[in-house]
């Protein structure tokens, strides 16, 4: 590894994690904690990490901390993290699979494929046992998804107040008929997290990771906020103006309450980077859309050569 980590073994879901972490940014407990679990098995994973993280850089003014949990990604394809100095750096380098599972059974690099929620609830709780304890936000992300208005993270966190504790870009209704929010991108009250001594483990088929943060908040009275998202109110296509690159681009779009888009996400990114999932926006498209109409060619990396820096 090219720079100092610090090992740090975990007991999570009573199985012990070796975690390698470098922290190198440190904010003030207010400042939201944003965590982005990344699984990175070739370019076109580092890709999609890449562009999230170049999304956030860009556009969030606001004190804020990044913590990325990478999940035992091939060691080949972790070295440019330690070039991004904005942000804290965890690496898992223990497979993640549930309890009643046999480690020989699952040998190989497509574990994740079936045990993909619990590996994503895996990294999560390694993040929140990482950050500040006293931090009042965190925001859980997938790393296929990208803010795209400065004003997202403080629009966020201005919703979550003594009655609602958690606020997110999409609530889901398919496993809850209140919906819950999908971790994908969600911030809580961290505080409050930590005293109901909730988790983010998804108990399949009826609640996928991190819903039951969602439900248990509402059993104990609080409630969530969410924004409204074309993935379930197409309807609000109509709304964005014809000019725009988002017009028409088949991704989650979520808004603030001002009709401004603030957050989007591609889906199935981890997925689509093995070519286990083709239909839908491809990683070309995606990529393209960020850093020639929402960032600027000139940020793109070197290392992608697929965008035009016209």
């Amino acid at each position: 590894m090219p720079l100092s980590t610090e090992p740090v073994e975990l007991t999570i879901d009573g199985r012990v994690y070796a975690v390698e972490v470098l922290r190198r940014k440190k904010e003030q407990p207010e400042a939201p904690r944003l965590i982005i679990i990344s699984r990175m098995i070739n370019d076109a994973g580092i890709n999609i990490l890449r562009a999230c993280l170049d999304g956030v850089k860009h556009f969030t003014p606001d004190p804020h901390e990044v913590w990325v949990v990478d999940n035992n990604s091939p060691m080949e394809n972790l070295n440019w993290l330690f070039e991004r100095d904005e942000i804290n750096l965890a690496l898992n380098r223990v497979e993640p699979f549930p309890p009643d599972v046999q480690e020989s059974g699952f040998p190989g690099i497509d574990d994740q494929k079936k045990w993909g929620s619990y590996a994503n609830a895996i990294g999560l709780e390694i993040g929140i046992r990482l950050i500040d304890q006293l931090s009042r936000y965190v925001m859980t992300m997938h790393m296929d998804t990208i803010p795209c208005n400065v004003n997202w993270l403080s629009f966020l966190s201005s919703k979550i107040n003594g009655r609602v504790k958690a606020a997110g870009v999409r609530l889901d209704r398919a496993r809850d008929p209140e919906g819950v929010l999908h971790v994908l991108g969600y911030m809580f009250d961290y505080q409050t997290f930590r005293k109901m001594r909730l988790d983010f483990f998804p108990e399949l088929p009826k609640m996928d990771v991190g819903d039951k943060v969602t439900i248990r908040l509402r059993d104990a009275g609080y409630e969530v906020f969410s924004c409204r998202n074309t993935l379930w109110e197409p309807g609000l296509e109509n709304q964005i103006p014809v000019t725009s690159p988002l017009k028409g681009f088949k991704v989650d779009r979520a808004f603030d309450e001002e009709g401004n888009i603030i957050f989007l996400h591609l889906g199935r990114g981890v997925r689509k980077s093995t070519g286990d999932h083709t239909s839908g926006v491809s990683l070309d498209t995606w990529l393209n859309l960020i850093y020639n109409s929402l960032i600027g060619a000139a940020s793109t990396p070197a290392a992608y050569p697929g965008i035009s820096r016209n």
